[in-house]
């Protein structure tokens, strides 16, 4: 399966670190998308970066498509094969990791923060772009799909400079409790 991802042109230093994690994942088979600048801000940006992927998933009837932020650290080696093959039978949305959100019993969470590794069923491509490009795209799709987070974590956000708010941003200090991919 091809992996979507989402970079800014002027982000060459998320470009070099991406890179070297699909290396040490061994994936071969990706596409790179150019990122969105909007004048109306980031989460505009942000949210047609996305949408224009699912457009296109859409357009050529995938089954499915996975779709990542070019600010992916895997958790080890051999995650996100492990993600593939724990795909669930049901789902409008599987997750590589989260940043906010209570994980129920069956993987599920109605409600999220974290968009850094997904997998997109088709019939869930029409909700997912209706959503407005105004405000975070994640927290627009609150309880409007069947959301499931893959056990352990197969990845986390990189630290640095986000162009979303402007700022410094390290996520760790969100991520206490959760569970990781290790191998064995």
């Amino acid at each position: 399966m091809e992996l979507q991802i989402i970079n800014l042109q002027h982000r060459s230093d998320r470009l070099y670190l991406l890179k070297q994690e699909l290396a040490i994942q061994e994936i071969t088979n990706y596409k790179i998308w150019d990122g969105v600048l909007d004048i109306q801000g980031p989460k505009v940006g942000i949210a047609k970066a996305h949408k224009q992927i699912v457009k296109w998933a859409k357009k050529l009837n995938l089954e499915s498509i996975v779709i990542a932020e070019d600010d992916i650290i895997f958790t080890d080696k051999g995650a996100y094969n492990y993600f593939i093959k724990q795909t669930p039978k049901e789902y409008d949305l599987y997750l590589g990791g989260i940043y906010y959100g209570y994980i129920k019993h069956d993987h599920s969470v109605p409600d999220f923060s974290g968009l850094t590794l997904y997998r997109i069923h088709k019939r869930f491509y029409n909700r997912f772009l209706s959503c407005e490009d105004l405000g975070d795209l994640d927290r627009q799709l609150a309880a409007k799909g069947k959301f499931i987070v893959c056990d352990p974590f197969v990845v986390k956000q990189r630290a640095g400079f986000s162009d979303n708010v402007l700022k410094y941003i390290d996520y760790e200090q969100l991520l206490g409790g959760r569970n990781f991919f290790k191998r064995k």
